[in-house]
């Protein structure tokens, strides 16, 4: 009994560490916003495959409004979120992203999503003084591209990943 109680422990808190997974390997900000990337996630998915030689992706990402006003975060943020590859190649998420987002999360069963949170990152009344951390963006990249920078292209925020 006591080895079960261990082993259902350690997984409980190896679940809710990477549930709570804070590093961030790479972050922009702006006079109101800062957007952080945690992690970019690999993943296959039998059902939607990517076309011949690419991969798909994941971000998870914390937007944050640290300004004392409402931001359009969707339009002036979230939906120009791009990564760039080691030789200057652009791959933004937009709405295909969204599906291949969705795709992790249906075959990822353990990551437990937040849907609020991922709703207000798209949302164009995002409150001052708040976050919203998520799988935001998904991406469709060559299988050997290398991603070095990530950033918002609209606001020309950029930043090399850690």
């Amino acid at each position: 009994m006591k080895t079960h109680f261990i082993i259902f422990f350690l997984f409980v808190t190896a679940f809710t560490y990477s549930q709570k997974n804070t590093s961030v390997i790479a972050e922009v900000k702006s006079s109101e916003v800062s957007v952080k990337l945690h992690q970019l996630l690999d993943f296959t998915n039998p059902d939607t495959k990517p076309k011949d030689g690419n991969r798909f992706i994941v971000a998870e990402i914390t937007l944050e409004n640290f300004s004392a006003k409402v931001v359009a975060m969707g339009s002036e943020y979230t939906m120009s979120i791009t990564i760039k590859d080691a030789s200057g190649n652009e791959y933004r998420s937009g709405l295909k992203g969204a599906g291949i987002v969705s795709s992790y999360l249906i075959k990822n069963t353990n990551y437990k999503q937040d849907q609020s949170a991922n709703k207000l990152s798209y949302d164009e009344n995002f409150p001052a003084k708040t976050k919203a951390k998520s799988l935001l963006c998904g991406f469709e990249i060559p299988k050997d591209a290398k991603i070095v920078s990530f950033g918002v292209k609209k606001k020309n925020l950029w930043s090399t990943i850690k």
